[in-house]
């Protein structure tokens, strides 16, 4: 076996290591999200049917959001295996993730004609902060990402010598990431369009164009049938410049989808800043490692100036942040995830570049690049696994397995009443076991009223039997005997429930550092 082979095993082992360590128990807890995509599985798997008793729906919805289908049908075999826990419901991302490392490999040394680009593709796709965090959660769009990369691969492969079998390849694995993420949806048929017009030969292969698209307007059938529904487009519209824009003209939505799109670009957001949302960063870190910013200055250098396969890889890297862009939100790595794999062949390049550079002290590069590598890893980890619990707990919805746990033990007679006034809640009591698909299934119909695709309202059942899920009115609801009221810390002080008599504090759900998260009370 060859040194590269060898590399890689170890790269892609480490890898796996990294991202099933914890990843059923992070001390964080399980985001709505995470639990909408884990039980919508589940159900499926159960009885056929989503949460609101839609039977094998092209489009899933969890309260007012619409999410593509290939995630959850995915998941269903994993919940056949593992059952319905956090393991099994971000099972399918943390494999996205390992397999994204081998292809990373391989189109680094497909583009670039070297292995050890692709090593290093490797190293910065397994080791990244980005990639890392994508990976330990339930993320539609790390499975998206190696669908995309995987089309990508083939696709390239199809541009060497125009063999049909790798177009249809790719083909396939485009509209997988089309059937798994919003954003591919976008992305896709404007890299194949870009792709496809920028061949010097695209009019002798004009059987091949004709031919996919059939194929693919066959296979992707389900989604356009739906085209003119809420359910395919009230998301993207929703979060778009051009839903919340202040104002109409157009010279203000271009000036604000520019700046948008640059932000994507920009170094400090790239190696410094990070994410602006606090539930899609860790401390410290943004989505490559700071010090690894002059060798993508290096990586992109040598690709401007280079001799090989490099249009597709130029495209995909235009085109990887226009989703995230045509929305208002600065610098959201989720919705740009697309972006970060070009991003870190470029990186790679760059690397193998300098080593070039420094001939005479190879060993001495490797060895620095090496223990940067370690430190700046279990730094990461440490952050991720230990620092963030004690401070990101509330935007990961910590508190809601131990809440299941303790209401499970409860009589069937007694009324549950948690103080949610985004009604949101309800999912993990789905998802931990505490209320029945069945009475959810048959509440959730009612208010789906047969529009299920063409209704975007939000959909949020605030009673299910004896489970409320809404804003509770203390002074005047603490009498209510034989009932259980559920609060989030900062809803309630302890004040307001200490000295009554007729009150019993159950218990106080604590996170990993001892901080109140939940006070649970009784009413004698």
């Amino acid at each position: 076996m060859d040194k590269i082979k060898i590399a890689l095993i170890l790269i892609v082992s480490l890898g796996t290591l990294i991202r099933f360590w914890s990843l059923g128990d992070n001390n964080i807890g399980l985001f709505r999200d995470e639990a909408a995509l884990g039980f919508n599985s589940w159900s499926i798997l159960q009885t056929g049917r989503d949460e609101y008793g839609q039977k094998l729906p092209v489009f899933f919805r969890s309260f007012e959001v619409f999410f593509m289908p290939a995630y959850v049908y995915l998941s269903v075999p994993i919940m056949k295996i593992f059952g319905l826990n956090e393991f099994s419901t971000r099972l399918l991302s943390a494999l996205s993730g390992i397999f994204l490392i081998l292809f990373a490999f391989l189109i680094g040394r497909k583009i670039f004609k070297s292995e050890r680009v692709g090593i290093f593709s490797a190293i910065i796709v397994a080791f990244s902060p980005w990639s890392i965090f994508y990976s330990k959660g339930a993320f539609e769009g790390n499975l998206a990402l190696l669908f995309f990369a995987t089309g990508f691969y083939f696709w390239i492969k199809f541009l060497d010598k125009f063999t049909r079998k790798y177009f249809f390849i790719s083909l396939l694995f485009f509209l997988l990431s089309m059937y798994s993420y919003q954003s591919p949806r976008l992305v896709v048929p404007i890299f194949l369009g870009v792709s496809i017009i920028s061949l010097k030969n695209v009019w002798e292969l004009k059987k091949v164009w004709i031919l996919g698209l059939l194929l693919a307007l066959f296979l992707y059938l389900p989604i356009l049938l739906l085209s003119f529904q809420p359910a395919s487009y009230h998301r993207a519209l929703g979060v778009s410049v051009f839903s919340r824009s202040e104002s109409s003209s157009i010279y203000s939505v271009f000036n604000q989808f520019a700046s948008m799109y640059l932000h994507y670009y920009s170094p400090m957001n790239l190696f410094w800043l990070g994410d602006y949302n606090n539930q899609r960063s860790v401390e410290g870190f943004s989505t490559f490692y700071f010090w690894i910013f002059p060798f993508l200055m290096i990586g992109v250098w040598k690709f401007i100036k280079g001799n090989f396969q490099k249009k597709p890889l130029l495209i995909w890297t235009l085109l990887g942040p226009l989703p995230a862009s045509l929305t208002p939100d600065p610098f959201h790595t989720y919705r740009a995830i697309l972006f970060f794999m070009p991003i870190s062949l470029m990186i790679a390049f760059g690397i193998s570049n300098l080593l070039d550079y420094f001939k005479r002290f190879k060993l001495g590069f490797l060895f620095a690049l090496i223990m940067f590598f370690t430190f700046s890893l279990i730094y990461y980890l440490f952050n991720f696994l230990l620092v963030s619990p004690l401070y990101k707990w509330r935007d990961w919805d910590f508190g809601y397995k131990e809440i299941a746990q303790l209401l499970k033990k409860e009589p069937k007679d007694i009324r549950v009443v948690i103080d949610d006034p985004n009604t949101e809640s309800y999912i993990h009591l789905l998802f931990y076991g505490v209320i029945p698909i069945s009475d959810y299934q048959n509440e959730a119909k009612k208010l789906i009223n047969g529009k299920y695709y063409s209704d975007a309202e939000k959909i949020r059942p605030q009673k299910i039997g004896r489970f409320e899920f809404r804003k509770v009115d203390w002074p005047s609801e603490r009498g209510e005997s034989k009932t259980i009221f559920i609060f989030p810390s900062n809803r309630l002080f302890p004040s307001e429930f200490s000295g009554d008599p007729k009150l019993n504090l159950e218990k106080i759900i604590l996170t990993f550092s001892g901080e109140a998260v939940f006070y649970i009370v009784r009413v004698i």
